[in-house]
């Protein structure tokens, strides 16, 4: 095994590890030609992914080089009311969420047989690399989506009812209803609702559903020119976040989510992403592996909710 290297999710950097589980260790330099290679392949690997995590937005991020930590989450500030004259306020601090972290890690293993090297006439490396980023990002949109749709249903009577479904020429329901329910539940909770997260099937539905073009066509709602956001009166813009690991057909306990990202609901502990280089001269193949930590958390569940059948 070649030295094996890491970028710092604090400060970006690249570092040489002494060993697998350190990860304070030399800065690399460009006389390191041992670990030029594999830094290059993990700068592609993250460059390439970095636009594919769709919903890395909707979470908090938490930076850490280590792989467990308990960090105290800013979550609200309490005020008082109408303090009368010569009366001290009494003394209000920021509320915190304890959350403890201990980071998994997603692996991507991109593999080079001597024979592919020796016959293939297009750059198969920059496929391998195309393909490890878009896995990365795929997985950590999955994981992202298993702890949001955890959260609790909060507004009973606004249930999920198909979105596109037509009759006469007019939608059978108005999606509005039930996310402006879900933006109002939120910010009651004193938290700013700023996005909604749902499937690429949904948000079909949602932009061609009949009410939501009449709000639109009479200046009441806006939709953003490139589809990634909408607007209400009395509601700060919401972005709209759409991934295919989302649920596309909402059940009882799944649905679009609607939440806010200040409060914040949810936050992604970003670890260190490390890579190596190693060689099978046995079995005649070059290979890098990439592993990169994190863990997404559901903070405080008043701050997202789900639209759900």
């Amino acid at each position: 095994m070649e030295p094996r290297i890491y970028s710092s999710a604090v400060n970006g950097g690249y570092y040489t590890q002494p060993r697998s589980t350190v990860f304070e260790a030399q800065m690399i330099t460009p006389g390191d030609i041992a670990d030029i290679e594999a830094v290059t392949i993990l700068d592609e690997v993250l460059g390439l992914a970095r636009p594919q995590y769709k919903l890395r937005p909707v979470c908090r991020p938490i930076r850490m080089d280590s792989l467990t930590a308990r960090i105290d989450v800013a979550t609200a500030l309490a005020g008082q009311e109408k303090v009368p004259a010569l009366v001290e306020a009494e003394i209000t601090a920021e509320a915190y969420t304890v959350v403890d972290f201990d980071l998994w890690k997603n692996v991507v293993h991109v593999v080079l047989s001597d024979e592919a090297r020796k016959k293939a006439a297009h750059d198969i490396l920059g496929l391998h690399v195309s393909d490890a980023a878009r896995d990365l990002a795929r997985m950590e949109n999955k994981q992202i989506v298993e702890i949001a749709e955890a959260c609790t249903e909060k507004v009973a009577g606004t249930a999920y009812s198909d979105w596109g479904a037509i009759t006469s020429g007019l939608s059978d329901t108005n999606p509005m209803l039930a996310i402006q329910a879900s933006l109002q539940y939120i910010e009651g909770k004193g938290y700013e609702p700023d996005f909604m997260a749902l499937h690429p099937t949904l948000w079909g539905k949602f932009i061609q559903n009949t009410y939501v073009r009449d709000l639109v066509h009479a200046g009441i709602a806006s939709i953003g020119a490139a589809g990634g956001q909408f607007t209400l009166p009395g509601f700060p813009t919401v972005k709209v976040f759409v991934d295919y690991a989302l649920t596309e057909t909402p059940t009882a306990s799944l649905g679009p989510l609607v939440g806010s990202t200040s409060a914040p609901a949810l936050v992604l502990g970003q670890g260190p992403t490390e890579a190596a280089r190693y060689r099978d001269e046995k079995a005649g193949y070059d290979a890098y592996i990439i592993r990169q930590y994190l863990e997404p958390k559901l903070v405080l569940d008043d701050g997202i909710d789900k639209i759900c059948t």
